[in-house]
Parts: C-alpha cells; sequence; structure tokens
C-alpha cells in the first residue's frame, strides 16, 4: 500500500487530535479526583513558555516607549513585537485559567481576596509609574503632548485610572470563579469564549455619560490609551485555559499537548481564511481583535504551548531552563518592578529618543536590574518567614 501523502496524513492528525479533545470535553469532571489532581507538580513547559516571555518583556518595553521609530521597525523591533504579539498578554492570560483549575485555594474568600489585591497593585502601579514622575515633572513632554496632557496634577486622574493587565486580571478572576463552580465548567467556559469572540464589537466604546458606570464600561470595551486589556475580547484566553485545564485533567499530558499543537496550527490557518481587520489604528488590532483575530492568537499561543511541551522533553534541564522557571514564577514581581524602572527612566532617556546601541544597553541594564532586585526580594521574603 502506497503511503499516505505528508499533506493528507498532517489533515487525518488534525482531524483525529480535534476529535480526541472534543471526547475529552464532553466528559462530566472528575471531581472525585481533584485533591490528587491539585497537588501535581507544576508543569514545566508551561514555566518555560511563560517565562521566556517574562524575559523578554522589559526589552518590549523599552523599544516600545525608549527607541526612535527607526529601531522600532528594525528586525530587532520586529522580533520582539513578534513576542508581544504572538506568545505574549495572550499566552498569560490562557495560563492564568489552566492555573485555576489546579488551584488548592478555590474558594470565594480567597477569590474575593485576590481579585482584591489585584486591584490594589493595578493601582499601586499606577501611582509609581505614572504618579510619581508626573509631580516631579519628570515626563516627557512628547509623551505628555502625545496624549494631549499637561505636565501637572491635571493629568493624575487619566494615569492613575488606566486600565492594564492587573485590572483585567482582577475581573477576570472573578468571572473564572463564577463558572468554575458549574457542574460542566469546562463546556461552559469554551461556550462563554466563543460568544465573547463573535460578540466583543457590540459592547466596544459603550457609554452613558455617568464618570463611574463609563470607568467601568471602559475596562469592559474600551481601548489605549485608556485601557489596553479591555476584557472583551480578552477574557477569551482564560476561559479557554479553564477548558484546556480540564482536559490536562482527564486526558494523556503527553497526547494532548500534541493535539493542542496539532489543534492550534488548525484554528490558525481557519483564522487566516477571513478577511484581514480594518482599523483606523495600527495598534488597535492587537488591543481589541475580532473574532478572526482572537482566533488566530488562540491558535498560535495553542501551538507555543506545544512548542515548548516539546522543548522540554527534547531538552534536558539546565541554567537557562531554571532562569526562565523563575521568570515565570515571579511573573506579577517582575512585571510591578520593570514597569516601574522603565517609568521613571523616561527622564533620562526620553520618549522614542535612543538609537539602537542606546536600546540595547537600557534593555540589558533595566532587565538585569528588574531580576536581581525580584531575586533579593524572594531572598528577604524567605528569610523573613
Amino acid at each position: 500500500m502506497p503511503a499516505t501523502p505528508p499533506p493528507i496524513s498532517l489533515l487525518n492528525d488534525l482531524v483525529s487530535a480535534i476529535k480526541e479533545q472534543l471526547r475529552c470535553l464532553t466528559k462530566p469532571p472528575t471531581y472525585m479526583l481533584l485533591p490528587k489532581l491539585n497537588s501535581m507538580k507544576r508543569i514545566q513547559s508551561f514555566d518555560l513558555a511563560r517565562g521566556f516571555t517574562v524575559l523578554i518583556m522589559p526589552s518590549i518595553h523599552i523599544v516600545m516607549l525608549y527607541s526612535q521609530p527607526t529601531v522600532q521597525q528594525s528586525p530587532l523591533g520586529d522580533v520582539l513585537g513578534f513576542i508581544a504579539e504572538g506568545p505574549g498578554a495572550q499566552l498569560f492570560m490562557l495560563l492564568m485559567g489552566i492555573s485555576f483549575t489546579f488551584s488548592k485555594k478555590i474558594n470565594p474568600k480567597y477569590v474575593l481576596q485576590r481579585a482584591f489585591y489585584l486591584l490594589i497593585a493595578a493601582y499601586l502601579l499606577n501611582f509609581f509609574k505614572f504618579l510619581v514622575p508626573l509631580g516631579l515633572g519628570l515626563m516627557p513632554a512628547n509623551l505628555l503632548q502625545e496624549l494631549q496632557l499637561k505636565n501637572d496634577f491635571t493629568s493624575a486622574g487619566f494615569f492613575l485610572l488606566i486600565g492594564d493587565i492587573l485590572h483585567f486580571a482582577a475581573i477576570a478572576y472573578l468571572v473564572l470563579h463564577f463558572i468554575y463552580r458549574l457542574k460542566y465548567y469546562h463546556f461552559w467556559s469554551f461556550v462563554a469564549a466563543i460568544a465573547i469572540m463573535i460578540g466583543s464589537p457590540f459592547v466596544w466604546d459603550l457609554h452613558t455619560g455617568i464618570g463611574s458606570l463609563d470607568y467601568i464600561l471602559q475596562l469592559l470595551g474600551g481601548h489605549p490609551p485608556n485601557v489596553f486589556f479591555p476584557i472583551f475580547p480578552w477574557l477569551v484566553y482564560p476561559l479557554m485555559g479553564l477548558t484546556l485545564g480540564y482536559l490536562l485533567k482527564e486526558c494523556n499530558q503527553n497526547r494532548l499537548m500534541k493535539n493542542t499543537g496539532l489543534s492550534g496550527a488548525g484554528i490558525v490557518i481557519i483564522a487566516c481564511l477571513f478577511p484581514p481587520t480594518v482599523q483606523s489604528n495600527d495598534w488597535l488590532p492587537f488591543y481589541r481583535t475580532d473574532a478572526a483575530d482572537t482566533l488566530f492568537h488562540l491558535g498560535f499561543v495553542l501551538t507555543w504551548l506545544s512548542v515548548f511541551h516539546w522543548l522540554s522533553k527534547e531538552i534536558p534541564a539546565n541554567f537557562f531552563y531554571r532562569l526562565l522557571t523563575f521568570c515565570s514564577k515571579n511573573i506579577t514581581t517582575i512585571y510591578i518592578i520593570q514597569w516601574v524602572f522603565i517609568c521613571w527612566c523616561l527622564a533620562f532617556t526620553g520618549y522614542m529618543q535612543l538609537n539602537m546601541t542606546s536600546t540595547l544597553i537600557w534593555m540589558i541594564g533595566i532587565t538585569t536590574i528588574t531580576l536581581l532586585l525580584t531575586h533579593a526580594l524572594n531572598n528577604a521574603y524567605r528569610k523573613s518567614i
């Protein structure tokens, strides 16, 4: 019998992968096994995938704020842009949903406390990274001009209320808990993700004229510079993470991750069949994606996770793995520290002023300082307990 042609073989593998995951998806949760599964060790490939993006994260933000347009449009800028828009925030949010299914502390009190602390951290971060340099008169004039703001405390309200990923995480955590309490949470999270993917454009930019209510509506469906990660459509990723977390409990992990990669590749292909998004701003399609773009990012992240799972099996543990795991475990601390340093140092670098050499120096410097300070804080915390 002749060998199956490679394209047909790949298609058969893709169909088989989707069928197997659908079979797992239609099974009710095995609640009797949850205590054992909740205590399972961290999945190394997830730490490696997340840690890689966390390690690159300061460099992404430095190029975004410090570098001249020629640097942003260089091969370096293209690579960092690819990491930011591919396995970036979408990956963090998907893994947030997966982690939720394995948490030992999922109860209403813990969830409310966690969401509250995330919100406090979000507004404290806005205070330190924006209001401190603003109060000292250190904000670059061209940045304020771009935002149509003044270099005084009349701009404080705007900076304090900017919605970022920590605001999103706080709200998403509450939603995840609500859905996780349902009997077939894996099914309902999947349905909710599809509904949000399709329906998000219908809730963008809603307003009532009532200040406090409009602020909440911005967090749900706003856009930069007011809100960078609106609930719609970004909630798709943690919801899909809930479903994938369930599948990790019900299916063979290695086979599932292989099928996840094949499914992700199929999703990317399907998403590419849709016409490209047309937006008035180049950056808007990333922060507010339509259904096809959201589908593309979801498929890409699933494929990315599968690749890192394969790498974790093929390459033995090493120093780089330990570094990435450290970054993954300390993602929130690293996120906060690097943003504070980057925003404070705008007083020295200027906004979009650095050439390639200066950009590289600042990338290495801030990344190194951030990691060392995170390590020092961890050591201090361990000694205090």
